[in-house]
């Protein structure tokens, strides 16, 4: 077998043909010619066109011309190509770069942004403020009476202020509506249901509330701490001893007392030895 390098009649690919072989077959267009004539094209292409015409079919059971294909520096093509591939993969990939410019906003949007921001803001404090100061105008002038109460209740609690803060009882609540006492002496259920009362009249005054309407005694809650134990009474029209809960303070266990009991006992039986 002479393998001699020919060219392909209708497609002008490149090929090894068999010289003894008298036909060749292209692989890239399934041309059968004579292999003569692909090397005479090979050794004299000048002036020859390559129609590049389709082929007919073949049958797969017929006999084949196979020829080897033959590429032309066969390394530097493929670095040729390897490096064109490299390229496109790159603009591939930056076309899906985002880069800190690619997300920059416009300056009318960070304006808006700005804007929108800053009137959400003066909303809220507008709304706010004025509410906070109400709220702390009514609060000073229900403290103005809170020596009232805790005297119509006979309840001991030291009403002094030092720099606004008064050291026996606190007023809290959005709507000033929680009243906490200290008591230095026991207490009892009367006087904390007649405290009750007492706040109750004096915060309606303030706001404005009738005692026949339900925010007059609604959500207003009283805590009485004295050393007998802690008193705590919750918004209701029908006051009485009744609706009035008591905690017990807390008391030494058992087990301590037991202990307290056997000391002495303890130090007799030392002393007698």
């Amino acid at each position: 077998m002479a393998t001699e390098q020919g060219i392909c009649k209708n497609c002008g690919s490149l090929l090894m043909v068999d010289s003894k072989d008298e036909l060749c077959e292209c692989v890239f267009c399934d041309c059968v010619f004579p292999s003569a004539e692909a090397i005479a094209i090979y050794n004299n292409p000048d002036g020859v066109e390559f129609p590049n015409l389709p082929q007919p079919k073949r049958d797969s059971k017929g006999a084949r011309h196979v020829v080897t294909p033959v590429f032309e520096n066969v390394v530097e093509k493929a670095v040729k190509v390897d490096q064109a591939q490299n390229k496109e993969t790159r603009k591939v990939e930056k076309l899906f770069e985002i880069s800190p410019d690619d997300i920059k906003a416009p300056k009318k949007v960070k304006r808006i942004v700005y804007i929108t921001t800053a009137a959400c803001i003066l909303l809220v404090l507008g709304i706010s403020i004025p509410l906070s100061v109400i709220r702390h105008k009514h609060k000073a002038n229900i403290s103005e009476n809170i020596p009232l109460c805790v005297t119509a209740a006979h309840i001991s609690v030291d009403t002094e202020s030092d720099d606004g803060y008064a050291a026996g009882y606190k007023i809290y609540g959005q709507g000033n509506n929680n009243l906490a006492l200290v008591s230095t002496d026991d207490v009892t259920k009367e006087q904390v249901v007649e405290a009750y009362k007492s706040f109750c009249a004096i915060r309606g005054e303030e706001y404005g509330y009738s005692a026949d309407e339900a925010r007059y005694y609604k959500g207003v809650v009283l805590t009485v701490y004295a050393p007998n134990g802690k008193f705590k009474m919750t918004g209701s029209k029908d006051a009485g001893v009744d609706t009035v809960e008591f905690t017990a303070p807390e008391t030494e266990t058992s087990e301590e007392s037991a202990s307290d009991t056997s000391a002495p006992e303890t130090s007799a039986s030392e002393s007698s030895k």
